[in-house]
């Protein structure tokens, strides 16, 4: 027989269900109604007689004895009747985050509501402080804990909150649920839920809690001081193989994640989810172009939470130093959105460098060569939009250096579309003049760009990027791509005037066209001599001619001199013998 766990019964049914609206919820806390029904009815504690309820109702009477011998699904039952109050109390805060606030109204129920779920958890750790399974009693626990926070978060009216007892009550919970996660007795995903709904709130109300490795500490030492105040779920831990042990913490990582140096700015991180989200962005390392993916999101819920600071920024904190608070905040946005957007760029570089190669490896097929051109044109102009957004950074646009060097960026990815595949495809079309006004354009913008950079030795830009070995790449391609189409365009040029000079319209037909000037007057072309093959229109008026001669009779055929006569007498005869096309109709 499995162990009973309380918090997959709780927690773990929100995540299987997806609760994330307050409709979820409803929904949700009417199912609960319906589990309750029946958990009465099998325990016994439906009371039919409801006259004079409070002497005749049995479940305020059910004792520590009852649970232990009887029934363990009194603790079910207990669990599921705070469950369900939790279940409004997180309605009520979904509906006034969608609203803005909460009213009046919903305050005092919320924090009604959170009150009585701290009494019915405290019946049942008292109900079941005789647990056999450690397991569940201390899921029991952290439960309990849990809803201790939401009440002291969200119910308990006061101008401070408990900070301490808030930070300890989480630390005691997640360091509960991590180990009973690595013992396989609560699922990751459960696990997951929860850290991500109280691990932002317990880094608030623990003090100077930054990075990750600070976190882990601050949980431990909890624990530990927990234990030396005979916390029952600390002790419970310990006993039962939970080890403390502290993490060295990396002060130049701290310091490097807390404050950042970008070009000329310095920046200090204030809010401790950027810190993480920069943390775990700098950690994701690039195998595939799928983990660009992963990288852009940390980057991008960065952003966010900066965003959201500025817009709620205390009005304490603006006039405590409004000026520097707000440059300060300003620059780490900008470096923020810098490398989220440089994230993007990196990720369709990959995507254009393996094109590129796909590109050299095709046949002679143009069909396919339009196909993979239209995928690298796509790629290309992402890319350029995504530089052109950098540029527009505020500290970006300001930078010589760094503008010069994106510039180039542009320049090369442009050039590289432009002689690597279009000018090819113009003189696999056998455009060869086109092709070297492509070449030569693209020879001309590369030099031109790189005298006005000058000394490429200090890159700034990832390497992946922008670097000397591509740029001296794509200068001796566009340069071996002009020496094999030069030839081929003077050809094309010299064919295409010596086929100008055989159609050169004579003296007399400019007239009609355009003036005549001196040395348009050429005595060895005066007249068109040279036979001209022109289209000339069809006459319609022929035909109706031709129509009139036609005989549908099987006689001899008429002599041209009587033919006249009979155009006049025809429509007499045919009259009368009501002959035409298929014998049904006259002409």
């Amino acid at each position: 027989m499995g162990i009973y766990s309380p918090i997959a019964a709780t927690y773990g049914v929100r995540v299987e269900q997806f609760l994330e609206s307050d409709s979820d919820f409803v929904k949700y806390h009417a199912k609960l109604n319906k589990k309750l029904i029946k958990l009465r009815h099998h325990c016994g504690l439906v009371t039919k007689d409801t006259r004079r309820y409070t002497t005749k109702e049995k479940f305020s009477k059910v004792t520590v004895e009852d649970y232990d011998k009887k029934n363990k699904l009194f603790g079910a039952l207990v669990l599921l009747l705070a469950e369900r109050d939790l279940a409004l109390a997180e309605t009520l805060k979904l509906r006034a985050r969608q609203r803005g606030k909460l009213k009046d109204g919903e305050k005092k129920v919320l924090s009604t509501r959170l009150k009585k779920t701290c009494k019915t958890i405290e019946k049942l750790i008292e109900l079941t402080q005789n647990e056999a399974q450690w397991v569940t009693r201390a899921q029991y626990l952290i439960y309990g804990k849990l809803a201790k926070v939401e009440y002291l978060m969200y119910g308990k009216h006061a101008k401070r909150k408990e900070s301490s007892n808030i930070a300890r009550n989480l630390a005691l919970a997640l360091a509960g649920l991590q180990y009973l996660n690595q013992l396989k007795h609560v699922d990751a995903v459960t696990l997951e839920a929860i850290n991500s709904k109280y691990e932002y709130a317990l880094r608030q109300h623990s003090g100077n809690v930054i990075s990750s490795a600070d976190l882990r500490n601050f949980i431990t030492k909890q624990v530990e001081e927990s234990a030396a105040e005979n916390d029952e779920l600390a002790k419970l831990l310990l006993k039962n193989g939970y080890t403390l042990k502290l993490v060295n913490v990396d002060v130049d990582a701290v310091k490097s994640s807390t404050h950042i140096q970008w070009r000329s700015f310095t920046a200090e991180v204030h809010d401790p989810e950027v810190v993480q989200a920069i943390e775990e962005a700098k950690k994701i390392v690039i195998k595939d172009v799928s983990d660009y993916s992963d990288m852009l999101l940390k980057w991008s819920e960065a952003v966010d939470k900066q965003e959201t600071r500025l817009a709620t920024m205390d009005e304490d904190e603006q006039m405590l130093d409004e000026d520097d608070n707000k440059e300060n905040d300003q620059i780490l946005l900008s470096y923020l959105k810098y490398n989220m957007i440089f994230v993007s760029i990196l990720r369709d570089n990959s995507l254009f460098t393996q094109l590129l190669k796909q590109w050299e490896g095709l046949g002679p097929s143009i069909s396919a060569k339009l196909t993979k051109y239209k995928e690298l044109d796509r790629i290309v102009k992402n890319l350029l939009k995504y530089l052109q957004d950098v540029m527009e950074l505020p500290g970006v646009y300001s930078d010589d250096q760094l503008m010069s060097q994106l510039e180039c960026c542009k320049i090369y990815y442009q050039l590289n579309l432009n002689s690597q595949c279009l000018a090819p495809l113009y003189q696999s079309k056998g455009k060869y003049m086109e092709a070297l006004a492509l070449y030569v354009d693209s020879l001309q913008k590369l030099e031109s760009k790189l005298e006005d950079i000058g000394n490429m030795d200090e890159i700034v830009l990832p390497d992946k990027v922008l670097n000397k070995k591509n740029l001296k790449v794509l200068d001796l391609a566009i340069k071996l791509g002009l020496k094999s189409v030069v030839a081929l365009a003077e050809y094309e040029k010299s064919l295409n005037k010596d086929s100008s000079s055989n159609y050169e319209a004579s003296l007399i037909e400019k007239i009609d066209t355009q003036s005549i000037e001196p040395q348009d007057i050429n005595l060895n072309n005066l007249f068109p001599l040279r036979p001209k093959i022109q289209p000339i229109s069809s006459k319609p008026t022929l035909f109706d001619l031709a129509f009139n001669y036609i005989n549908y009779e099987e006689e001899q055929p008429v002599s041209p001199a009587p033919a006249k006569e009979k155009l006049v007498e025809e429509p007499q005869v045919e009259s009368q013998k009501k002959k035409g096309f298929l014998g049904l109709f006259g002409r």
